[in-house]
């Protein structure tokens, strides 16, 4: 099936316009003969029109752009030298025409010597019907029309190559933003951007290490290319260490041009030589407030310095590889405020109903129990009143590290507000092993709390609801484990009750 003019490429335009418009221009000439009856012109001026016209079609039906290109200058040389040989010196300045498309038509080593080869031969037939003086004229016009055509045509396809490569260095681009737009996987956002540098600078190997929270050390971001056991070594790097570690370190770009001469590489130089890399440039991936975030390294097989073109394609990407990092902490910090309690730093009210609904699920599957403790601290107000909120918030803070230490690997704890907590106790098998952990609980919650230097004591009442005996959702678990909570407060504090038990 044809496709659409708005759907070819710029090449199969241009060639189908120009076969287009020399059909329409040639065609009244070859109508002009046949009335006339002039069968040398009807020959010269069928085979250029037939030729031309089959050409069109070529390109139309097949798209082979450079095949129908080389033809067309092809029959264009052998019909011009035809039309001279036939008609007479009348045509020679046809040429003109031919030798400047030729460099269009044809590669340009090409073009020259189809070029010299059409001014000889239409000189050697025409030589005799020219005075010299007119010869020599004609001749040099084609020369000086073949070197500029060569000039031009040489500056013109550097030029397309650089658009070209500008093109896709803008089409990369905008695919890499469409990935972190979307909030696509790191590695996968990385991996995409390796690979543009990768094809921007030839005979290249990229990383991308990322500072851990710590702050002390390199973590594989992406590799896509380099050896598995290279990956695998630089992973978790201390910073410092090697060109990357030393990028990380100073903030600034470290270029080691022969990695096996360069004393930072020096324990580093047999794995490199193994992964057959010569030369490491490293980029500090630095976000908009000076930090370091990371690193990119590009390695290159042989001993060599990357050029100021090849500095500036890498800082581009760079520059995205940044924009990916910032967005994925950025989505990280998003999620985090929105499923986590900021002081305690224990899951809120959000992320419990989503660990609910899992731990539900498994009890219904497997047949198990499980029983849901609601914790509210006795004599917190007191605190507040007392200390001030920043006390009350430093109490909070010491009473959800020791639920979270003393409550099995299994069981979830979270905030819900205030004063109050959720213990989740998962796979519960007996009232022993419940009665276990809120003794725990109870026991390591009452423990005098250091404010100010001073001891402070807040006892803690238990309310716990069991699944499946005492409720079915989870809204329903909740309200009758926080009933329990105040029943186990009118028993006094320091104490835990059933939901069963008041009933």
């Amino acid at each position: 099936m044809a496709v659409k003019i708005t759907e070819r490429t710029l090449e199969e335009k241009i060639l189908l316009g120009i076969t287009a418009a020399a059909t329409l221009i040639l065609f009244p000439f070859l109508i002009a003969r046949i009335i006339a009856q002039d069968i040398p012109h009807i020959i010269v001026d069928f085979i250029a029109v037939g030729g031309i016209f089959s050409i069109f079609l070529g390109v139309w039906l097949t798209h082979k752009v450079k095949l129908y290109s080389g033809i067309f200058a092809v029959l264009a040389h052998v019909n011009i030298l035809i039309g001279i040989y036939i008609k007479g010196p009348g045509l020679i300045y046809w040429l003109f025409p031919i030798i400047i498309g030729s460099f269009y038509l044809l590669p340009t080593l090409v073009a020259i010597l189809f070029n010299s080869a059409l001014i000889t031969i239409a000189c050697l037939f025409t030589y005799e019907q020219f005075d010299s003086f007119t010869l020599s004229r004609i001749v040099a016009a084609f020369i000086v029309t073949n070197i500029f055509s060569l000039i031009f045509s040489v500056f013109m396809k550097s030029q397309n190559k650089r658009l070209s490569e500008e093109d896709n260095r803008n089409k990369i681009r905008n695919t890499i933003l469409e990935l972190i737009a979307s909030s696509s996987e790191l590695s996968k956002v990385l991996t995409v951007i390796i690979k543009g540098v990768e094809s921007e600078i030839p005979n290249t190997l990229c990383s991308v290490l990322i500072l851990d929270k710590t702050g002390k050390h390199l973590m594989l971001g992406a590799a896509p290319n380099l050896p598995g056991f290279y990956t695998e070594a630089v992973d978790g790097l201390s910073v410092g260490e090697g060109s990357c570690g030393e990028a990380v370190y100073t903030g600034k770009r470290v270029v080691v041009s022969d990695i096996a001469t360069d004393p930072q590489w020096a324990d580093w130089a047999p794995l490199a030589k193994k992964a057959n890399v010569a030369a490491c440039w490293s980029e500090p991936i630095i976000d908009n407030q000076g930090r370091v975030l990371g690193t990119f390294a590009v390695y290159h097989r042989k001993i060599t310095t990357p050029t100021i073109t090849e500095f500036q394609r890498i800082e581009q990407f760079v520059n995205l590889a940044r924009i990916a990092i910032e967005r994925q902490k950025a989505d990280q910090l998003i999620w985090q405020q929105a499923n986590y309690d900021s002081l305690t730093n224990l899951p809120n009210r959000n992320l419990l109903h989503e660990h609910l609904k899992t731990a539900i699920a498994n009890s219904e599957r497997d047949k198990k129990q499980l029983a849901i403790a609601m914790l509210d601290l006795n004599k917190f107000k007191a605190v507040n009143d007392t200390f001030g909120h920043g006390a009350g918030d430093a109490v909070l803070i010491e009473c959800s590290a020791r639920i979270k230490e003393n409550i099995r690997h299994n069981d979830i704890a979270a905030r819900l507000g205030g004063d109050e907590f959720i213990v989740v106790l998962v796979g519960t098998s007996s009232r022993e092993d419940i009665d276990h952990v809120c003794e725990n609980l109870s026991s390591v919650l009452a423990q005098p709390y250091m404010i100010q230097e001073k001891p402070v004591f807040c006892t803690a009442s238990i309310g716990v609801a069991l699944y499946p005996h005492d409720a079915l959702s989870i809204d329903d678990l909740l309200k009758k484990a926080d009933q329990a909570m105040y029943c186990a407060k009118t028993k006094g504090h320091h104490s835990a009750c059933y939901f069963k038990e008041m009933l």
